[in-house]
């Protein structure tokens, strides 16, 4: 047994928590650092095993009924905890013998017990710390990084004598935190579930800690800046990673619950946002393997990176948000080295487990999905709760829930399940007459349906197809239809009066419709139907595209049998269908008399639903980005022009969900409208180059997307010619031919073919071959 096993397994017996440290340093060797102190004596020899010769470390505070008093002296000498003591001596404060060890740089640690726990404190008097629960000392017979031995004062060992009681004079004042400051709160399930998050997590723990003296604040920058650029999380999760993985490992830790070491911290997350590190975006995503050892970034790489990102944007560095057009070109970078959104998992978990009812029928559907697609999902939930709660309810403004949202993925990735579990739900809940058609046979016909039903959902499949068909006008009865469902979007709070006829009769007047469509196809059907005139005209602004690449694999066994829908759901369901006779008062037995253009009365009045103060700021906000972005961005200013509208129906219809009896939108549901709307209109934003007017234009994207696609190693033109066999030969050259000149393809020769990549993934490429 060497001496620090020994040493390690007889702390014990103090009942002292203690866990390893690196050996020679006061970096922790463990994961969670202090966290994962015990007295497992079993613990303890498998730890020694794997580092035979790792340092000493007691965990202060609640673990082991130590209080630490750290006198310090710094290397320069400018620092000396001594001389705080004799100034104390001298006004009759004299520390009680105690148990004490000396430092190898002349400090001393005073170890003391008490009932009534010191605040942690850094610098509570010039060069001295005070040490408590959260926080641990390096102790005998462990090695200073700069060679020297920890050593116990002669006669003041733990085993010499017990710690005296602790000093009420060396007591930082309490003071009460403020909310601002307060210790993060655990992780959610959702975080710990994130893979993005568990990489991260990976990644800090090869980070070097942060080390007072030893250049602290850069190692926590650099930590800061791997998150918020390398995993490019929001500053949200970034602070919650950092100050639950990485910061137990510093030396000492920052104290959250006080308020200057909580806003030293949150600065660093700052700073690093205004950093732009000269690896490309998402760097670590694309990196499986991260760095194989830890961290060594210095103050000179820091000041490296100010100086580079002063020189960027001309001394004036800034914070950029998702909305902003370098965070969209920031994310359409990732895209083409990740594939489905990988920048935004955690994100994207969030948004696809909402509350209420709207949560409950999405996490149904899930459930028992053989290839689950949540975001799929949330968009066919969206619409169909959009119906459910149609001429029921309305916000302040008046607006109505009626959404138009397309689900858009591969073939086969698993897209009609959510509308096949939305029919059945129906059915079980009794609630049928709520469903139209799966295809628009003319614009006459979407009116009829309004008539007899004013709430209802239509569930189109392919909904590509009917674009196509309405675009190349062979069909006169379908050439209306677009503008019709636009009109029936701004009716939804007032009266719908169609077209004029020779004879009146045919003239349909609809009070207060409520049309939902929830349309799914594949990207390039639905991509090409479309053309710049909808990103114009005001169609697409009124259009929720949950797009995805992702196609899950099949899963199997019970998971995916055929299952009752749980009763509590339908019941929801039936009830918010039946408050619709409560309000109108048209109700026989179970037979509904729908309010159309045969109406004696005034419409249904429906409930208010209000907004709270809070949650109005934050729409204001998000209107204020999207006028930003609108402004910057003239060719997509329409799409952007609807973004608060549309948050304010999701958020209506989550209120909705969450109470039957008095909805409210709250701050936190305005959150998640926003964030939703944001995250929708920012992939769109990404894919609307692709909406062009012409057949080489098309053309031209869909090549641009076969070689994004490969990634960094790019591929073979017989790849290319594989993929694109609706292109002749000349065409397909002359289309590579072009995007070669424009500089946003990039061509080697290799042998007797080519190989090609996209710009920004041959930099990438050829910055990996120099290395």
């Amino acid at each position: 047994m060497n001496q620090f096993l020994e040493a390690a397994l007889r702390y014990t017996e103090l009942s002292w928590a203690i866990f390893p440290c690196l050996p020679g340093q006061k970096v922790p060797a463990t994961p969670h650092g202090v966290k994962d102190a015990t007295t497992d004596g079993d613990q303890i020899r498998e730890w020694w095993k794997q580092w035979p010769n790792a340092n000493i470390a007691v965990a202060c505070g609640e673990p082991s009924g130590v209080h630490v008093i750290d006198v310090d002296v710094t290397e320069a000498g400018d620092v000396n905890g001594w001389n705080s003591l004799v100034r104390l001596g001298q006004a009759g404060k004299v520390l009680p013998p105690t148990v004490k060890q000396g430092t190898p740089r002349g400090g001393a640690h005073f170890f003391f017990r008490t009932n009534n726990p010191p605040a942690n404190k850094n610098s509570f008097l010039p060069g001295i710390d005070i040490r408590s629960t959260g926080y641990y000392v390096v102790i005998a017979p462990s090695i200073h990084p700069n060679g020297g031995q920890y050593k116990w004062a002669e006669g003041h060992s733990p085993w010499d004598r017990k710690p005296a009681e602790y000093p009420d004079f060396m007591r930082p004042e309490e003071r009460p935190a403020p909310k601002q400051s307060a210790p993060p709160v655990p992780l959610s399930p959702l975080m710990v579930d994130s893979g993005i998050t568990k990489r991260a997590c990976a990644y800090l723990a090869t980070c070097d800690p942060a080390v007072q003296g030893q250049g602290g604040h850069d190692k926590l920058l650099w930590a800061a800046v791997a998150l918020v650029h390398g995993f490019l999380l929001p500053d949200g999760q970034a602070y919650d990673l950092l100050a639950h993985e990485y910061n137990p490992r510093c030396d000492p830790p920052w104290d959250l619950s006080e308020r200057g070491d909580h806003k030293d911290f949150c600065r660093k997350i700052t700073e690093a946002r205004k950093l732009t590190p000269q690896h490309s975006p998402g760097w670590l995503l694309e990196d499986s393997e991260y760095f194989s050892a830890p961290s060594m970034f210095t103050s000179e790489d820091i000041r490296k990176l100010i100086e580079y990102e002063g020189a960027k944007r001309g001394g004036q560095a800034c914070a950029l948000t998702l909305i902003e057009v370098p965070a969209l070109v920031r994310q359409e970078r990732l895209l083409a080295l990740t594939g489905d959104t990988a920048s935004m998992e955690a994100e994207l978990r969030f948004l696809t487990q909402p509350t209420g009812l709207l949560g409950d029928i999405c996490s149904w559907i899930n459930g028992c999905a053989r290839k689950p697609q949540p975001w799929l999902t949330l968009g066919c939930a969206l619409s169909f709760c959009g119906v459910l709660f149609g001429r029921k309810v309305e916000d302040e403004e008046g607006l109505r829930t009626n959404l138009y949202c397309m689900g858009i993925a591969d073939s086969s990735a698993g897209k009609n399940h959510a509308p096949k579990k939305i029919r059945e739900l129906c059915l079980e809940a009794g609630c049928v007459d709520l469903l139209g058609g799966d295809d628009f046979a003319s614009d006459t016909a979407i009116e009829s349906r309004l008539e007899k039903n004013p709430a209802t959902l239509f569930l189109c499949d392919e909904i590509g197809h009917l674009f196509s068909a309405i675009k190349d006008g062979k069909n006169p009865y379908t050439a209306k239809i677009v503008s019709l469902l636009m009109k029936f979007y701004s009716s939804a709070d007032s009266v719908y009066v169609g077209r004029e006829y020779a004879d009146v009769e045919k003239r349909r007047t609809i009070a207060q419709p409520n049309c939902c469509v929830y349309g799914y196809s594949s990207p390039e059907r639905f991509f090409d139907a479309l053309t710049p005139e909808e990103l114009q005209d005001g169609w697409l602004s009124r259009c929720l595209l949950f797009y995805t690449k992702h196609d899950p694999r099949k899963r199997r066994g019970e998971t995916v049998k055929k299952q009752s829908i749980p009763t509590e759901l339908t019941q929801c369901v039936n009830d918010w269908f039946i408050r619709k006779l409560e309000r109108e008062d048209m109700s026989v037995g179970n037979v509904v008399t729908p309010y159309s253009s045969g109406f004696q009365t005034r419409p249904p009045s429906p409930l208010v639903v209000p907004t709270s103060g809070e949650a109005e700021k934050i729409f204001v906000t998000f209107d204020d980005e999207t006028v930003r972005f609108s402004v910057e961005n003239p060719r997509l200013a329409c799409l952007w022009k609807k973004g608060e509208e549309n948050a304010k129906k999701i958020a209506l219809i989550v209120a909705a969900g969450e109470s039957f009896e008095d909805p409210v939108i709250t701050p936190a549901i305005a959150d998640y409208a926003c964030r939703l709307v944001k995250r929708l209109l920012g992939d769109f934003s990404l894919r609307a180059p692709s909406i062009t007017a012409n057949k080489t234009e098309k053309d031209k994207h869909k090549l641009l997307t076969i070689i994004e696609k490969t990634g960094v190693q790019g591929c073979l033109k017989r790849y290319v010619t594989l993929r694109s066999q609706w292109l002749f030969d000349r065409e397909r050259k002359a289309i590579l031919a072009d995007l070669e000149e424009a500089g946003e393809v990039v061509a080697e020769r290799l042998l007797q073919t080519r190989r090609y990549w996209t710009a920004d993934n041959y930099a990438i490429y050829r910055e990996r071959q120099a290395q």
